[in-house]
């Protein structure tokens, strides 16, 4: 434990994502090698901050966001033009590519968008001030993720009690924000006051985030955490264990369906057969005002013919000197992310939402929960599932 523990301290000692301006690089922890390894690596070309997002060395819906802020920005910090016509479209151009690595994350697509904002309104600016501005809102999307994280674990918080056992599902953690994580925000505060959580991780296949990186990150921050495999989940809330779901999400739907890792839907099934809370904790710049329902998306990697876990457990067998667990001939699917229908979702506040979102108009006695928001807003009210 020990190791652990100076290995999480090590890694908390950096921000999940950092700009150095001077440098012209983004900071990041490379999170494919977590918890074996801890390793910071700069990003500073387009295709270094794509394979990035691409390839999860980054990954979690606010942490993608504010890296490619960031990257937005340095990339067209270097234009070298007069003209805010030929500015534009080599950040039109920049800001394509980036979007096109992680099409779930619908934060990354949001950063991009508010950054290309900022450059419209500015576009009778000199090139420098917007450049200048453009970096400001880059560093403000950080500094909100901080306070939205903060101010969702508040909101979880008062959902739960003391001694509340919680069950969570892939990695909604501090190194999947700029702090505090969302998913593990209550958890966190908790811990700050006593709460004394019992916290039970599921691993998380195909690429085990749960196992490597939220069990990590809790436990060696001192919590009471158990990590299970995926079909546990049921199981343990069966036996009286778990007193509340908490998962993060990569989008939200109008109407409020969430799109996270694969096994997300299980665990809120799971839940709602022992009637237990399910609550999706996820920023309010996470919901997707394009997408009317979940099932409208199909969120697939059918193309890889052998599933990711598959290939991880085979090679751990044949490092033992065993044969492929699988036939090389079965046909596999891996499926990375899939939509939970209707969950409740706690945000940092009520959205401004379409007139009439089905988000929005669910009430107490609605069959489906609504968003948990600001008191200073005509707030929706959390409820446990039917």
């Amino acid at each position: 434990m020990k190791d652990d523990n100076q290995l999480f301290n090590k890694s908390m000692e950096y921000e999940t994502v950092e700009l150095d301006d001077e440098d012209g690089s983004i900071i990041i922890i490379d999170q494919t090698l977590l918890p074996g390894k801890m390793e910071l690596i700069r990003l500073r070309t387009a295709q270094e901050i794509w394979d990035a997002i691409y390839l999860l060395r980054v990954r979690g819906a606010p942490a993608i966001g504010v890296t490619a802020a960031f990257g937005i920005y340095l990339l067209v910090k270097g234009t070298d033009v007069d003209h805010y016509e030929s500015f534009y479209r080599e950040f039109v151009k920049q800001k394509e590519y980036l979007n096109s690595a992680r099409p779930t994350a619908v934060n990354l697509s949001w950063a991009l968008e508010r950054m290309e904002k900022v450059c419209r309104e500015n576009k009778d600016c000199g090139i420098d001030e917007i450049k200048r501005a453009l970096k400001q809102e880059a560093l403000a999307i950080k500094e909100e993720d901080i306070w939205v994280c903060k101010t969702i674990g508040e909101y979880g918080l008062s959902l739960v009690k003391p001694g509340d056992g919680i069950l969570t599902h892939c990695n909604a953690g501090q190194l999947a924000t700029s702090k505090y994580g969302t998913a593990t925000a209550p958890i966190y505060l908790g811990q700050e006051r006593g709460y004394h959580f019992r916290v039970f991780a599921d691993e998380t296949r195909p690429l085990l985030q749960g196992a490597r990186l939220t069990a990590y990150e809790l436990q060696a921050a001192g919590m009471d955490v158990t990590l299970i495999c995926d079909n546990m989940s049921a199981m343990v809330m069966k036996n009286g264990w778990i007193n509340a779901v908490f998962v993060g999400c990569d989008r939200v739907a109008l109407n409020g369906d969430t799109a996270n890792k694969i096994g997300t839907s299980l665990v809120a099934i799971a839940a709602k057969r022992h009637n237990i809370p399910f609550y999706v904790c996820a920023p309010t710049s996470t919901i997707d005002r394009n997408t009317k329902t979940g099932g409208i998306r199909v969120i697939s990697d059918a193309a890889n013919a052998y599933p990711a876990c598959c290939q991880d457990i085979s090679g751990r067998y044949s490092d033992k000197g065993h044969s492929s667990l699988l036939s090389k001939k079965a046909r596999g699917c891996s499926i990375k992310f899939q939509y939970s229908r209707n969950p409740s979702v706690i945000a940092e506040r009520i959205p401004p939402l379409p007139r009439g979102s089905p988000i929005l108009k669910k009430t107490q006695t609605s069959p489906a929960p609504s968003i948990l928001a600001d008191s200073s807003m005509a707030a929706g009210i959390c409820l446990k599932p039917p």
